[in-house]
């Protein structure tokens, strides 16, 4: 959440806290994208790119 820290030392100890919290709970990540549409995607966008120029 949204804080106020007065010290580097004090942001640090929240930034471990959340780590901590965090990595109690963290399961692993799950990629479930199509590549292919990813790559397609990006294609597209860089025809669009170009074609602005």
């Amino acid at each position: 959440k949204y804080g106020v820290f007065y010290s580097v030392v004090d942001l640090q100890a929240a930034i471990n806290r959340f780590i901590t919290e965090h990595n109690q709970q963290s399961q692993p990540f799950v990629w479930r994208a199509d590549p292919h549409k990813i790559i397609a995607a990006v294609r597209r966008g860089h025809q669009t790119l170009e074609s602005l120029h």
